[in-house]
């Protein structure tokens, strides 16, 4: 099994615990990781204390009311606060480089499904989180245990779009594949893209766009012959429209 990547930052246990990781060292005689963190609650009580938590047990599974859980959980959306910064490089820990803060996504994190009010915006978000949707989907298949989806219907609803998607791309969609694949399978950026494709920016960026109309245009021709909406709600405008 491959190992679990564990990042400087805010964690919480199993029992709602908030940990700050500082970094992951290594002991100089077996080799084996060790997690160092400070206590990231709000009582700054005995805050100055660092623990050492073998890499081993943070990244173990427990059993909590009768599911299998990680007995840690990165929390990508709490902003690092900059005291903490301060007092482990103070503490003589190396200084992380700060970065305007930014939501980094991760397979925990709670999905939102279907609400959009297009379909050229559903389209686009299908597409957009694909990469995100298919390790959710992975692990729930995996763990059997629902992962940043609230319940089977959810769940059921993601891999109904996952699959649609993959069978557009072989058939309809085909000549999109190339591009969907760089951009949004492979995660690679616009310049990046264009550099693979040996294009430049603005011709994938309309290519990008002629992929989200083409594929809303299957969502809606999708709910006419099923005899849905799968939008969050009806509008009076129209569902290809691509304006803001």
């Amino acid at each position: 099994m491959a190992e679990r990547r564990v990042f400087a930052g805010y964690y919480k246990r199993y029992d709602g615990k908030p940990i700050f990781v500082v970094r992951v060292l290594r002991d100089i005689d077996t080799g084996e990781a060790i997690v160092v963190c400070k206590d990231a609650s709000f009582s700054r009580e005995d805050n100055e204390h660092y623990y050492l938590i073998h890499y081993a047990s943070f990244c173990k599974k427990i059993e909590v009311d009768g599911e299998l859980r990680d007995k840690y959980v990165r929390q990508t959306r709490r902003e690092i606060d900059t005291s903490i910064v301060r007092e482990v490089y103070e503490d003589g820990f190396p200084e992380p480089k700060i970065k305007r803060f930014t939501y980094v996504d991760d397979e925990y994190e709670d999905l939102f499904i279907r609400c959009s009010k297009t379909y050229y915006d559903y389209a686009k978000d299908i597409c957009e989180n694909y990469r995100m949707d298919l390790q959710r989907y992975r692990l729930i298949r995996e763990r059997k245990q629902y992962i940043g989806v609230h319940d089977r219907e959810e769940y059921l609803a993601m891999r109904e779009d996952l699959a649609f998607l993959h069978q557009s791309l072989k058939t309809v969609l085909h000549d999109y594949a190339e591009i969907f694949k760089k951009r949004f399978s492979e995660g690679l950026s616009i310049r990046k893209t264009a550099d693979a494709l040996q294009m430049n920016r603005g011709a994938v960026e309309r290519r990008q766009s002629a992929l989200y109309l083409a594929f809303a245009v299957l969502l809606r021709q999708q709910d006419e012959a099923d005899g849905t909406c799968r939008l969050s709600q009806e509008t009076d405008e129209d569902y290809l429209d691509t304006t803001e």
